[in-house]
């Protein structure tokens, strides 16, 4: 097993480090770390590659991965990339501020990290059937928004230090 303890960076914040990285895919010779976005919020993990090699993660506490960190360490190179998970998100028809404060203090109630684009906040979901459930929860405002339900790597806001239940 290989014990981790830092990440050497970014391919999509380090342009030197995606040259690096494109050479080494060039030869197919990294593994893949596949992570949920909550074991990305880990600093202590076991985990096995695609490909099943076995690592330790041992990251100073507070440390978060990020989609697109690479570990180099000894002769391996390995990317970390996030999963998909579901998500639901709430499309607003007209600009109003009272219905953006409505629909964000619903969706706070329940403890769901967000993310902000344009006229569009989304979060994750566990099933589908929770969309029925925001439907009810929305019931005062559903002629207002529009609601979809899609397979997306989520990244929350940078604000949003929140933790489920």
């Amino acid at each position: 097993m290989l014990i981790v303890n830092a990440v050497s960076g970014n391919i999509y914040e380090n342009a030197e480090l995606a040259k690096k990285f494109q050479e080494v895919k060039q030869h197919g010779t990294f593994r893949r770390l596949l992570l949920s976005r909550i074991e990305m919020e880990k600093s202590r993990l076991r985990k096995k590659t695609e490909d099943g090699f076995d690592i330790g993660l041992a990251l100073e506490p507070g440390k978060r991965l990020q989609h697109g960190d690479i570990i180099l360490e000894s002769s391996e190179t390995i990317l970390i990339e996030q999963l998909p998970e579901k998500t639901l998100t709430v499309k607003f028809k007209d600009s109003d501020p009272e219905l953006f404060l409505l629909v964000g203090h619903i969706i706070g109630n329940r403890h769901r990290p967000i993310s902000i684009n344009n006229e569009t906040i989304s979060f994750p979901i566990l099933d589908d059937s929770e969309m029925e459930l925001f439907q009810r929860l929305f019931h005062e405002v559903i002629d207002k928004i529009d609601l979809t339900v899609d397979e997306q790597r989520f990244i929350p806001h940078v604000s949003m230090d929140v933790h489920e239940h």
